[in-house]
């Protein structure tokens, strides 16, 4: 089975840093030796996208700095919205943070479905980009 993870972990401040994600996920129906039929599944887009995953407020399982939150702090704190026909996750671009202290508040959120055949297409209107920036995709089993 597939789970399909997001996550987002800007280590320094970026004003204007946030993903702007549709996602439409699609499942096989029928596979051959060579080829295979697909149709779409599950859609998420603006709204639906909360609908679609959970906000994994944990340890950063890769050791960086960085604050995952849950959706209720995502969501107060803008770091998570939907309007229209987009999502939006980024970081917490306000906070100065100390040295010493915890890292910058930010998103990660998984599907709550899983697929074992898929294709996603994303349209991402927006990834940020620069020095500590890592904004990732990622489909595990």
């Amino acid at each position: 089975m597939i789970a399909i993870s997001i996550l987002q972990a800007i280590m320094f401040s970026t004003l204007a840093s946030s993903w702007f994600v549709s996602f439409v996920g699609l499942v096989s129906v029928a596979t051959s030796v060579h080829a295979a039929t697909y149709a779409v599944s599950d859609t998420f887009i603006g709204t639906g996208f909360l609908n679609g995953f959970t906000h994994e407020a944990i340890a950063d399982p890769t050791h960086g700095r960085v604050t995952y939150v849950d959706q209720a702090t995502a969501v107060a704190q803008n770091l998570t919205y939907a309007s229209g026909d987009h999502f939006i996750i980024r970081a917490d671009y306000k906070t100065t943070l100390s040295p010493s202290g915890p890292g910058r508040k930010s998103v990660r959120v998984q599907s709550k479905k899983q697929w074992t055949t898929h294709v996603i297409v994303a349209n991402v209107r927006h990834m940020p980009v620069g020095c500590s920036t890592w904004p990732a995709l990622w489909t595990t089993r």
